[in-house]
């Protein structure tokens, strides 16, 4: 089987001495494809570096909303202008946190709101980080739609984000090593409401370690143990999936094989 990682952060300090070694190992693992994300300028520039050293890797660029005011829109858009860019793919992870920051709320939605317009003039899909912030991060979408794509990245259970995602088709869910936690039970609802056409997996390495290794550093050779987990949700065969999910992926951030 072949998997394809549409979230992965090899631009953090956790990979700075063994990036070349994780990544071996998850191409061992069946690893085909791997999307680097940014969450600030410098890992931006980081995730667009790394890509341009390793076969079928891909780099998204932008601001996370715990970065409000400590870099700019312009910025991002600086960067895309001066490196290559048929390695960058979308604008992200972009969105709104109220778990880690509060008090900032209005300056989140309108970052946000300034980087869809900014995917939205460079054609390019968007990335969506969502905590504690979904009727917000709702209402930012259906008012401010992305022209060319929304992934809600590491999805939890939320109905209103559910819908939106049905409603349009160039939505995608990402689910990942969450899903197989033990809260994850409040998942099958809306798993069973999407079809698989919008699904898509991803590890946000180094974070959020599949069980059973928690505790650990996560890398995308973790994948096949998210897809089982998936598979066992929709029930369906795993090789099956495995071979959706991929073109799903491939399919959102236009990558052609």
């Amino acid at each position: 089987m072949r998997y394809f990682e549409t979230h992965a952060h090899y631009n953090d300090e956790k990979f700075k001495d063994n990036v070349d070694e994780v990544i071996k190992e998850c191409r061992n693992a069946g690893v085909d494809h791997i999307i680097n994300i940014g969450y600030n300028v410098d890992s931006s520039i980081k995730a667009i570096e790394l890509s341009n050293l390793y076969d079928k890797m891909y780099a998204v660029i932008g601001i996370h909303p715990s970065d409000v005011g400590l870099c700019s829109v312009e910025q991002i858009e600086e960067i895309y202008n001066k490196y290559d860019k048929s390695k960058i793919v979308a604008i992200g992870e972009i969105g709104l946190d109220y778990y880690w920051v509060k008090d900032n709320k209005e300056a989140q939605i309108e970052l946000f709101k300034e980087q869809i317009e900014l995917a939205n003039k460079l054609k390019l899909p968007i990335v969506v980080h969502t905590r504690d912030a979904s009727l917000d991060t709702y209402t930012v979408l259906k008012e401010n739609p992305a022209k060319y794509g929304t992934l809600l990245h590491c999805f939890s259970p939320t109905e209103d984000l559910v819908r939106l995602a049905l409603e349009n088709d160039d939505y995608k869910v990402a689910f990942g090593g969450n899903i197989t936690y033990n809260r994850a039970a409040s998942f099958k609802k809306y798993m069973d409401m999407l079809p698989v056409e919008k699904i898509v997996i991803e590890t946000d390495s180094p974070y959020l370690p599949p069980v059973p290794l928690r505790g650990t550093v996560n890398t995308s050779k973790n994948l096949p143990i998210i897809l089982e987990k998936l598979a066992e949700y929709k029930n369906m065969n795993v090789e099956e999936l495995s071979e959706i999910v991929y073109r799903n992926s491939l399919e959102f951030f236009n990558i052609k094989e």
